[in-house]
């Protein structure tokens, strides 16, 4: 996740904070989870309904892993890449105050 922590440190230096690095790693921490977070949710969104329902079954399951849930969301025509890009700009808009 190294291009999300590049990203976060950009979007602090853009913004001007300056605060002690103790406080500046927990904004971090706190930034990269909320964005994680959002690129989930809109990529589920992006899935069909039926897929979106076939989905909840296997979340359910113990030996679905992260890499089982990329693999389901690519096979299911979702653009994680597009949809990571997108989710990133819109955060990094409201972020720093610039959306439209």
């Amino acid at each position: 996740m190294q291009n999300v922590d590049e990203f976060i440190e950009s979007l602090l230096n853009d913004k001007g904070i300056e605060v002690e690095p103790e406080i500046r790693e927990e904004l971090k921490a706190d930034m990269k989870k909320r964005l994680l977070d959002q690129i989930d949710r809109a990529a589920v969104q992006a899935l069909s309904e039926e897929k979106a329902k076939e989905l909840a079954l296997l979340v359910e399951d113990p030996d679905f892993t992260n890499e089982k849930m990329t693999k389901f969301m690519q096979d299911s025509g979702v653009n994680l890449t597009e949809v990571a890009l997108d989710t990133m700009l819109k955060f990094r808009s409201f972020y720093l105050g610039t959306e439209e």
